[in-house]
């Protein structure tokens, strides 16, 4: 039983990659507003990336009513490497049209 639970579990959070979304929003003065939400099952959710030294910096996500979100106001021409760390998970956007490998699978 305590198999099933964890499978049950571990279905949830990898199918949760699958209700991410990142939108840019172009604020008119050279940045951009950059709102990942992470819509998937989970309790925790944190946001690691390049721009927070990966998981020393991951960064928690709020929980809302459209799921777990984050706001953050870069230059308009700056690439973002990112993952979500799911209750101690890590995943990657399902949705996102670019992909680069880190080396970790």
């Amino acid at each position: 039983m305590k198999k099933m639970l964890s499978f049950i579990a571990a279905f949830l959070v990898l199918g949760g990659a699958l209700f991410a979304d990142v939108t840019v929003k172009d604020l008119g003065d050279g940045n951009a507003e950059v709102t990942f939400v992470f819509k998937g099952a989970g309790t925790e959710v944190l946001l690691a990336g390049d721009f927070t030294d990966w998981q020393n910096g991951a960064i928690a996500m709020t929980k809302t009513d459209n799921g777990f979100e984050y706001k953050k106001t870069v230059p308009l021409a700056t690439t973002l490497k990112y993952k979500f760390i799911v209750d101690g998970t890590w995943l990657f956007d399902a949705k996102s049209p670019d992909k680069t490998d880190d080396g970790f699978g």
